[in-house]
């Protein structure tokens, strides 16, 4: 396996860069935006222990608040979708193995990617806090669980439904007055959530409409 350099590299992201607006907005109602930004956190790496030991069994008691974490690494970024001035939801990497009274073997992994919804929701049909991660043409609409709570992308023991898994799709619904805007953010979370990369990302500015997943127009 690769080993990394135990460095902290982070590369700022930069607001909305474009935007494909339409006069008739009942035809193309779609606002899209690429990103191709990254968040890093560089650092050695081992096999990952196996799944069913201790530790492995214990990430519900980390991800439902239980064991205390902060942000040790890239810190949180956030992100305005929709241009109203207030930052909708935030990424971060994060390292638990401090915070872990088991003490975490030294061959685990001790980062988790994750993304905190601050004025909107996160769709997580897990019963644990691990966010959908979906492939092309998934619709998004008032179907499934919707969430406000911080939701892991990835995490320890192979854990999360992003790391690992190439490019996929975080379902999203902007909260405006008492409707909601669907949309989608497409990820990458490396093997061991030491990257996690914002690619682009899209919704639906016709209230309570649904969208498909890569969806762009």
């Amino acid at each position: 396996m690769k080993k990394h350099l135990g460095l902290l590299f982070l590369i700022p992201i930069i607001g909305v860069i474009s935007c494909n607006k339409s006069d008739d907005k009942e035809s193309n109602s779609i606002y899209y935006a690429p990103v191709n930004k990254q968040y890093v956190f560089t650092r050695d790496v081992k096999t990952i222990a196996d799944k069913t030991d201790e530790v492995s069994l214990h990430l519900d008691s980390i991800l439902t608040g239980k064991i205390n974490s902060q942000v040790v690494s890239t810190g949180s970024k956030a992100f305005d979708l929709d241009n109203d001035k207030l930052s909708d939801l935030s990424f971060e990497i994060i390292d638990l193995g401090k915070y872990n009274i088991n003490k975490l073997p030294a061959s685990f992994d001790t980062l988790a990617a994750r993304v905190v919804p601050l004025t909107l929701q996160i769709l997580d049909n897990s019963t644990y806090g691990y966010a959908d991660a979906l492939n092309t043409d998934y619709t998004l609409n008032s179907s499934g669980k919707w969430t406000d709570r911080t939701c892991v992308l990835g995490t320890f023991a192979n854990a999360g439904q992003f790391n690992g898994k190439g490019e996929k799709y975080l379902g999203i619904r902007i909260i405006k007055d008492k409707s909601y805007l669907y949309g989608w953010i497409k990820l990458h979370v490396s093997q061991h959530n030491d990257t996690l990369t914002i690619i682009e990302y899209a919704y639906n500015q016709q209230p309570d409409s649904e969208i498909r997943t890569g969806q762009k127009q």
